[in-house]
């Protein structure tokens, strides 16, 4: 059973991986020539085709000697391309949508942002999914001005909906690039000294900080995924927090932006989000002093909770098998006792 389980395990790993290589390949090449079309000025246009024709022929060789490296089982090298192909990916998809939609010279505050968003009309709701997708990815916009634009422009419920929609997806994308392509392509994309410093601050206790990073809205969303996937998180973890915690963290900011919960116009207001403030701030505190005792409590219990079900599940098998035999022995001995003596003829 275990050595078909490690078959199957294998060949989806494999197809998978050859998914991933045509699929970051396809989308580099794709994106490559729609980026280098949008340049209307410049050396870029200058020398348009050749750019494109060079670039585009270096993404072919690098999915090519991906795939050739896959097959005869270089793991380091296929790693590397599949890394380089999937950020070239992942770039050239976030610069084409910046190219396309002006978005980075409309997002210097929230009402710049909202005024942009509206005038896309009737596509307003799946342009602000998208760039809350990419606020977690790629975009260095926090997540306070985008939902705040999404109040103002759709409500507190709409935005609650769209940014949430945006903002899982992107978070599942950035734990991947973590978990997936590794180091590295993280390090790229956030910088390396920027990385570096928060897998320093999480280490030993990273699902207790991270689960209440994720809950508050002013850390870096985009950070905290790549060093997510660089943890011990699970998928299955990562999954079930980024689920919870971030419908929590999207309804509070949304609710309280607006002060349709605590207004910021009255004295109880002001004292009521004053004494929020300092709770969520001691609370935060002692999670990054006790997050890796809080941690193994949790885990010793959950150890002990599963042994006790384990030693439960065995007690009832061999209680199981004990049932059977004491019935077989109870028949024969009825059996024995039927049979005549032969005093008793």
């Amino acid at each position: 059973m275990e050595h078909l389980t490690a078959i199957v395990n294998k060949k989806a790993k494999k197809w998978i991986t050859t998914a991933s290589i045509v699929l970051f390949g396809a989308i580099s090449i794709v994106f490559t020539i729609l980026c280098m079309r949008y340049f209307k000025s410049g050396v870029l246009y200058k020398y348009n085709t050749v750019i494109t024709s060079s670039l585009v022929a270096a993404e072919v060789i690098c999915t090519g000697l991906c795939f050739a490296f896959f097959l005869t089982n270089k793991e380091a090298v296929y790693k590397l391309l599949l890394t380089a192909l999937g950020l070239a990916a992942v770039f050239l998809l976030g610069v084409y949508i910046l190219q396309v939609t002006g978005v980075l010279d409309k997002i210097d505050s929230v009402d710049d942002l909202r005024l942009w968003i509206e005038q896309t009309g009737v596509w307003a709701p799946i342009c602000f999914i998208v760039i809350q997708f990419l606020q977690v990815v790629v975009l260095p916009i926090p997540s306070v001005v985008t939902v705040g634009a999404g109040v103002a422009l759709f409500g507190p419920l709409e935005c609650i909906i769209y940014s949430y929609i945006g903002i899982v997806l992107g978070s599942l994308v950035g734990f991947f690039i973590g978990k997936v392509l590794g180091y590295r392509a993280a390090a790229w994309l956030v910088g390396k000294e920027t990385l570096d410093s928060w897998l320093l601050k999480i280490k030993g206790k990273d699902k207790a900080v991270l689960t209440a990073m994720f809950l508050l809205p002013m850390f870096p969303d985009d950070v905290l995924c790549f060093v997510a996937g660089l943890s011990t998180m699970t998928w299955p973890f990562f999954i079930i927090m980024i689920l919870i915690t971030r419908a929590l963290g999207i309804v509070m900011t949304s609710y309280s932006l607006n002060g349709s919960i605590i207004p910021y116009n009255t004295w109880w207001g002001l004292l009521s989000w004053a004494i929020i403030g300092v709770a969520v701030i001691v609370l935060f505190i002692f999670l990054y002093k006790k997050g890796d005792k809080i941690e193994r409590w949790f885990l010793n219990k959950f150890d002990s909770l599963r042994k006790r079900k384990k030693g439960e599940k065995i007690v009832g098998e061999i209680e199981e098998e004990k049932l059977p035999s004491e019935k077989k022995s109870a028949g024969e001995s009825k059996i024995v006792g039927d049979v005549p003596h032969k005093h008793d003829e």
